[in-house]
């Protein structure tokens, strides 16, 4: 029997490694991409066929690059492992999912909210506004949010924190301690050239909240069956991908996160990334990732099949039965490998 080809991107990154093994597994024949040479990426070893492919940020090229490949290589499932991929694909579903081809990601306007970190801010206080639930209100909350053109900085209390509405990792983002540091965001941000520049309209403003990260992976099916491991992110890269962490079970946090799934449509597997509040106890929601997250190998390990089932929820079918995470420590390790 012929086997299903599925195309991953981006397979330099993190997620990658864990996505290809789950589908070989599953009996697919596996195409990678990503932007730099066949030599430069591990995991080009481990997929049948290897495309370096054009950058994501140019967007014509690349959706040009996604259609050829798609025909050429008779691929019915992509599988986008990084945002600004999210992003371009979304945008030209309509051209791309055609054939039998599927993007495995939720809804186009559910990734335009989920991508937007003003709306989803919005979104998630609605959500625990609503419930009945005074525990989880007092356990889950949002962080103060507002649109930087409509801040009056000479008012705000200090630290804060400036980052695109739009941003992926940690790129532009601004940490600003005192008035002082204003100067200097402000000038990356804007074009003095301008004299009504609105770069300000594309960012958004927050206190600066201390604690550690927590991200969960979320799986949600087509019948709203919705599965949620979190974990907390011990030691984490400059752009925000956990090496060491602590697969956990807080039911509260678990509960809310699948409430909010449900209220933005989510389908699939994404994640949302959340700062446990140093003292207070408080989960603070920060975004959603609609994407495996970095650390999906994590979940994974911890014995709950998020991939496959992500899988088997674009063709139509329920999740299975997930068991319960075996909860710990673990961590990620390097490996040479000779191309």
């Amino acid at each position: 029997m012929k086997k299903r080809t599925a195309l991953v991107t981006a397979i330099g990154s993190f997620a990658a490694d864990a996505v290809i093994r789950s589908l070989r597994e599953m009996g697919y024949r596996v195409v990678g991409s990503d932007i730099y040479d066949k030599n430069w990426v591990a995991n080009s070893l481990d997929v049948d066929v290897f495309y370096q492919a054009p950058l994501a940020s140019d967007e014509e090229a690349f959706i040009s690059f996604i259609k050829d490949l798609c025909e050429k290589e008779q691929v019915e499932r992509i599988l986008p492992i990084i945002d600004l991929e999210v992003d371009a694909l979304n945008r030209h579903r309509d051209e791309i999912e055609k054939n039998g081809v599927r993007i495995c990601m939720s809804d186009k306007e559910v990734i335009e909210i989920l991508r937007d970190k003003l709306r989803m801010t919005e979104l998630v206080k609605r959500v625990l506004d609503s419930s009945d639930d005074e525990e989880l209100k007092a356990a889950v909350r949002t962080i103060p949010s507002e649109k930087a053109s409509d801040v009056d900085f000479e008012e705000i209390e200090f630290p804060v924190i400036i980052k695109p509405v739009d941003g992926r990792s940690s790129n532009g983002l601004y940490r600003i301690y005192q008035e002082d540091q204003l100067g200097f965001a402000f000038s990356s941000i804007m074009d003095p050239t301008k004299l009504n520049d609105t770069a300000l309209e594309k960012y958004i403003v927050q206190p600066m909240i201390k604690g550690n990260v927590i991200t969960v992976d979320i799986l949600r099916d087509g019948e709203g069956r919705c599965r949620a491991v979190p974990r907390e992110e011990l030691i984490r890269t400059p752009n925000g991908a956990g090496l060491s962490i602590r697969v956990m079970e807080e039911r509260l946090l678990q509960e809310a996160c699948c409430k909010i799934a449900e209220a933005a449509g989510i389908k699939g597997c994404v994640n949302f990334e959340f700062i446990h509040g140093e003292g207070s106890g408080v989960y603070y929601f920060v975004e959603c990732n609609p994407r495996f997250s970095g650390g999906i190998a994590f979940t994974e390990l911890a014995g709950v099949p998020m991939i496959k089932n992500h899988m088997n929820i674009f063709d139509g079918m329920p999740m299975e039965d997930m068991p319960l995470q075996k909860c710990g420590f673990m961590t990620r390790k390097y490996q040479e490998i000779r191309m």
